[in-house]
This record gives C-alpha cells, sequence and structure tokens, in this order.
C-alpha cells in the first residue's frame, strides 16, 4: 500500500529561502574575509618590495624564463624577525554550499514561487530535502 505525502509548497518555500538566506550570509562574510586577506597581501608584499630595496633582504636566487616574454624571477633570502608572518587566505565558513548547490537551490525557490499548487509531490520534497 503506498503512501501519498503532501507537502505544503508555501511552508516548503519558506524553509528554503531560510536556507537561502544562511547561503547569502556565508557568501557575504566571506567575500568580506577575502578582500580582507587580499589588502593585507598588498601590505605584506609592499613591505617585502622595501626591505628589498632597502638592502635589508639577501638574493638568493635569480631565474630567467624565456617563454611568455622573458620572465625573471628573484627570490629573497630574510630573518622572519624583518617580515613576521605572511597573510594566511581564509577558509571557507562551515555549512557552506559549491556554487552549483547554491544556483539550485535559488533555481527551486524560483520555480516553487510561480506555482499556484498548494502542495507539492513527495518527489518534488525528496530532492529538496537536503535543504531542510
Amino acid at each position: 500500500m503506498a503512501t501519498t505525502i503532501k507537502v505544503d509548497r508555501l511552508v516548503l518555500l519558506d524553509a528554503l529561502q531560510v536556507k537561502l538566506a544562511e547561503q547569502d550570509k556565508l557568501r557575504a562574510e566571506y567575500k568580506k574575509a577575502e578582500e580582507k586577506y587580499k589588502k593585507e597581501q598588498e601590505a605584506f608584499a609592499d613591505k617585502v618590495l622595501a626591505l628589498a630595496k632597502s638592502g635589508k633582504l639577501e638574493v638568493h636566487r635569480v631565474n630567467t624564463r624565456t617563454y611568455n616574454g622573458g620572465l625573471i624571477e628573484v627570490e629573497w633570502k630574510a630573518d622572519r624577525a624583518l617580515i613576521n608572518s605572511e597573510p594566511q587566505s581564509p577558509d571557507r565558513p562551515e555549512g557552506w554550499v559549491h556554487e552549483s548547490d547554491y544556483e539550485e537551490l535559488r533555481k527551486t525557490i524560483r520555480l516553487l514561487s510561480m506555482t499556484t499548487e498548494p502542495y507539492v509531490p513527495a518527489s518534488t520534497y525528496r530532492a529538496v530535502s537536503q535543504w531542510l
């Protein structure tokens, strides 16, 4: 005997919108952390360049590459006390989902918002149950 499950579309839609808001918040926080990291990286590079220009760093190795229009790479040796520590790249927050899953969630919400049916079939519920 098969059981028919009816899931209220509006209840499901509200739950999915809450999950989307959580993902949006995580993405905004991560973007802010990435921007901060980029600024810290630029400041770090400027500090290393200033130390190199002042002669406080020792040239460790010079590599000349012939491809890409001729590239010269210079490696420097430095005492850790001069440079302190390099900025660390931010980790993705816990609960972050892959971009394709995020887009699928957005599309699902959009589709559920467009329908006038009061209930969604159980198969649809199963497809979005990962978000609940």
